[in-house]
């Protein structure tokens, strides 16, 4: 029982939430201190910085070289740069200084235990695996965050009255728990995850409920795009010529490839820039491409709105997702809009209907020859840090907040591909947004897994596997208070 509940608190530790200051990097102050980790049962001294929040621990990725050195996860740590990005490496073990390693004590603390530090997107390569998550350089060392660091290592691991317990023989997993009824406040304004392909929804919360959707109403773009060069239209080798109010809109704070007039790009290029690098640009000059004028694209947005069968308050207003000002007697500024569930059917009949839409957005990074070597970033952290994900879009604004609509390919017994979608909208911030997405993600493979292909997990003592996110999180944090009495 006490593995089971430490697999269970494993996930209390990924479901909290954090406060970030932006999408980029967060400067705030950190609590120095040192932690006893207990790994395999033997005890290490590591240091640590504790933000504000409970179980939001940060740990030293070079004391965890040493706490875990003679473990079935032992890992040698380096921190390097790489094409300018922080990259931290848990390596294979060999002889090194690492058995020199002078291990902390409790009472080795700085008297100055409040510093700043900023927190910021790292690459963590792990067993050849890549991982991009928020962690805090100091100096030649790495804090990560502990819920991450476990599920990066795969490993069982709790927080305990201070105590942090790692068993490396136990997988960071998902099992059947038995119930406790207990209420957590959501996450995000709305989410969903279900397998696309054959319709069934796996849990969903206030997704009929209308929400701004940001850059995610680039997918609908696509969609057009993609029926327009199915129907002769335009061709998918086409030239895109960039107008002045494309131009203008790139030289403003929305903008993300500066492009002069008259500017001229291979159409896969400016897929990909819509697509990969989120560029508002880009989805306005396909726009203009194919109809001649932003308003006219819309017309076509709002029709296959209607074709789609999508909800009545679904409404776009431009091809980006950036909120406009309509000018009427009284100016309103509005946001395309539509639910969850609007959305769940937008990306279903885009992977049935144009699959070759994942050759773009499983991209991690690329360069756009049409835009002079241009280097783009995929901002989809499921990419890294959930495999087997190959998209689609994530999407901010300060009314739409953080969101993104993610998909997984899978094949089920007979071969045959399924899609599980899991999308969120409205999350606080990026890495809030990616740690729900990714239990989401993660919930819906599991559920796949068992209906399509007859794995079901270890079961508990009790119960079965809870059948929605309220559930499943109700059990973890009914065994954590069960395991402090």
């Amino acid at each position: 029982m006490k593995k089971i509940l430490s697999t269970i608190l494993s996930f209390a530790i990924l479901v909290t939430t954090f406060s970030i200051a932006s999408p980029i990097e967060l400067q705030a102050a950190q609590t120095k201190e040192n932690i006893i980790v207990e790994v395999d049962g033997v005890k290490h001294v590591v240091r640590a910085l504790n933000h504000e929040f409970d179980n939001n621990l940060y740990i030293s990725m070079e004391d965890m070289a040493y706490a875990m050195n003679e473990s079935s996860k032992a890992f040698e740590f380096s921190w390097t740069e790489r094409d300018g990005d922080d990259v931290a490496i848990l390596g294979k073990v060999e002889p090194s200084s690492i058995e020199e390693y002078d291990e902390p004590s409790m009472d080795d603390v700085s008297e100055d235990n409040e510093v700043k530090h900023t927190r910021k997107k790292v690459f963590i390569e792990i067993e050849g695996n890549t991982y991009n998550f928020y962690a805090i350089p100091v100096s030649n060392d790495c804090y990560v965050n502990l819920g991450e660091f476990a599920l990066a290592m795969n490993v069982e691991t709790v927080c305990i009255n201070g105590i942090v317990y790692i068993t490396t023989e136990n997988e960071f997993v998902f099992n059947n728990y038995d119930l406790e009824d207990a209420g957590i406040p959501y996450m995000a304004d709305s989410c969903l995850v279900g397998d696309v392909t054959t319709g069934r929804v796996y849990y969903s919360t206030t997704a009929d409920e209308v929400v701004a959707i940001a850059s995610t109403s680039k997918l609908m773009t696509y969609l057009i795009i993609k029926d327009a060069m199915a129907e002769g239209k335009i061709s998918p080798t086409d030239t895109v010529t960039f107008s002045k109010k494309a131009s203008d809109l790139s030289k403003t704070s929305n903008g993300v490839i500066r492009v002069e007039p008259d500017k001229t790009a291979d159409i896969q290029d400016v897929l990909k820039g819509m697509l990969i690098v989120s560029s508002n640009e880009c989805a306005l000059a396909l726009a203009e491409h194919l109809c001649g004028s932003e308003e006219d694209f819309v017309e076509l947005m709002n029709r296959k709105v209607t074709a789609l069968g999508l909800s009545d308050s679904a409404k776009f207003y431009n091809p980006h997702g950036l909120p406009v000002y309509l000018n009427d007697e009284l100016t309103v500024k509005q946001s395309n809009h539509l639910t969850a569930s609007d959305m769940f059917i937008i990306a279903g009949h885009i992977l049935d209907k144009y699959p070759e839409v994942k050759e773009i957005t499983s991209i991690k990074r690329t360069r756009l020859s049409s835009f002079g070597d241009l280097k783009v970033d995929n901002t989809n952290t499921l990419l890294y840090n959930v495999p087997g994900t190959i998209g689609l879009k994530t999407g901010t604004t300060d009314k739409a907040a953080s969101c993104l609509v993610s998909a997984y390919e899978a094949q089920d017994s007979k071969g045959d591909t399924h899609y599980i979608i899991a999308i969120v909208y409205g999350a606080e911030n990026a890495q809030t947004q990616g740690y729900l997405s990714m239990l989401l993600m993660r919930y819906g493979i599991q559920k796949f897994e068992a209906s399509e292909l007859g794995i079901v997990p270890e079961k508990g003592e009790a119960g079965e596997v809870p059948d929605n996110l309220d559930g499943l999180v109700s059990a973890v944090l009914g065994a954590a208070r069960r395991n402090s009495r």
